[in-house]
C-alpha cells in the first residue's frame, strides 16, 4: 500500500534550550507537532528580541509513520511560504542525534521573483526573504534543485517546475540564479515562490553494524525478513542481545536500557516501542543458527524512518510585531 499523507508526521526533538546549544535538539521524541498550533515549535518573540534582534534554532523530525514499512522515495523538502512577519526562517539538514552546537550543514531558503519570467527563461532573479542575510547564508547554490511555483498552495492550482542551478550570485536586492534548463511556463512577481530544495533518494527505517560475538552461534541478518526494522516504531538506537543460556537472551539499548521482555532463539521476537505500541524491530527464528552460550552477544544499530531538520529563525533588529506569524516546510515524495 502507498504511504498516506496522514502517515507523514512532524515530531519534535527530545531537548529544547535557547541558552545551552548542547542541550537543544538530540533524538526524536514521539509527540506530534500539529500544523497551525501556536508555539508548537518556536516561542513568541519578545519586544526586547524585536528591538535588538535574535536567532533561535529548533529541531524537528519528519517521520514516515507507516505500518507498511514502505520507503518514501525521491524525497524533496522545501519552504513553501514566506513568513508574514519581519523575521525569516531557513532550514538545515540534521542528523538523528545532533544538537545545535553540532550543526554544520548548509541552509535552504525561499524568495519571490524580483522580475517577471517569460516561458523559456534560463535566469531567475530572486528577491530573497532577507536578501542581506541571505548573501551571507547563501541558501541558493550552484548544483541546487530549485522549485519555481505559482500554485495557490502546495499541490493546489497553478504551475510548478523543478530546475537545477548552474550559478548563483547575490546582490544588494536579489540573487541571480542561472538554470540549466529553460522554464516551460511564464511566472510573475505577484504570486511566484522560488525555493531551494533538499533531496533524499529515500526515507525508510533501517539497520546496520550487525556483530556476533560467539564461538559457535550464528545470526543471519542478510536474508530478507530475518531482521526487520519498522517505520512506525524504530528509533535511533544501538542494541545489544546478551545470551543468558544457550537459547535465551536479554535485550538492551544504549538509551532505553534493558527491555522488560527477553527473547529466545526458539520464537520470533518483536519488542514493542511503548510510544507507538508497535515493534522497535523484529527477529525471526530462522535468523539463528549454530550453538550459543551464556555471555555471547549480538549487536546492531537501528535507524528510524525520519528526516531530522533544523529550523533557524532570525529576527532582525527593529522587527515589527505580528500576532499570527508562521513558517511552512513542505515535503514531496513518492511511494510504491
Amino acid at each position: 500500500m502507498p504511504i498516506l499523507d496522514n502517515e507523514i508526521v512532524w515530531r519534535p526533538a527530545a531537548m529544547v534550550s535557547d541558552t545551552t546549544p548542547a542541550q537543544n535538539g538530540g533524538r526524536m521524541a514521539f509527540s506530534q507537532l500539529v500544523s497551525g498550533v501556536k508555539n508548537n515549535l518556536f516561542p513568541d518573540v519578545s519586544q526586547s528580541e524585536r528591538t535588538s534582534g535574535s536567532t533561535k534554532w529548533r529541531k524537528a523530525f519528519i517521520h514516515v509513520a507507516s505500518a507498511q514499512d514502505t520507503a518514501l522515495l525521491n524525497v524533496r523538502l522545501f519552504l513553501d511560504a514566506m513568513t508574514p512577519a519581519g523575521d525569516f526562517v531557513v532550514f538545515h539538514p540534521g542528523t538523528q542525534t545532533d544538537t545545535e552546537d553540532q550543526v554544520t550543514s548548509r541552509p535552504y531558503g525561499i524568495g519571490t521573483l524580483h522580475a517577471n519570467l517569460a516561458a523559456g527563461a534560463t535566469q531567475i532573479l530572486v528577491a530573497c526573504e532577507h536578501n542581506a542575510e541571505y548573501a551571507t547564508l547563501q541558501p541558493f547554490r550552484a548544483g541546487d534543485l530549485v522549485r519555481v511555483s505559482n500554485r495557490s498552495s502546495t499541490g493546489g492550482a497553478g504551475n510548478e517546475e523543478w530546475v537545477t542551478v548552474t550559478n548563483a550570485t547575490y546582490g544588494a536586492e536579489y540573487a541571480t540564479l542561472d538554470i540549466s534548463s529553460a522554464l516551460v511556463n511564464a511566472y510573475d512577481t505577484a504570486d511566484t515562490l522560488v525555493s531551494s530544495v533538499f533531496e533524499l533518494p529515500s526515507v525508510v527505517s533501517s539497520y546496520n553494524d550487525v556483530t556476533v560475538t560467539s564461538a559457535g552461534g550464528t545470526f543471519d541478518s542478510a536474508t530478507v525478513g530475518n531482521l526487520s526494522v519498522h517505520n512506525m516504531g524504530a528509533i535511533e538506537e544501538s542494541w545489544t542481545l546478551t545470551f543468558t543460556s544457550a537459547t535465551d537472551y536479554t535485550v538492551s539499548g544504549m538509551t532505553v536500557g534493558i527491555l522488560s521482555s527477553p527473547g529466545s532463539i526458539a520464537a520470533d521476537y518483536a519488542p514493542l516501542n511503548p510510544a507507538t505500541g508497535t515493534p522497535y524491530f523484529s527477529i525471526q527464528t530462522l535468523a539463528w543458527g549454530g550453538s550459543f552460550a551464556a555471555g555471547d552477544t549480538v549487536t546492531f544499530t537501528t535507524h528510524p524512518a525520519a528526516i531530522p531538520i533544523w529550523y533557524r529563525r532570525q529576527v532582525p533588529a527593529g522587527t515589527f510585531s505580528l500576532a499570527n506569524d508562521y513558517c511552512s516546510l513542505a515535503i514531496h515524495g513518492e511511494s510504491a
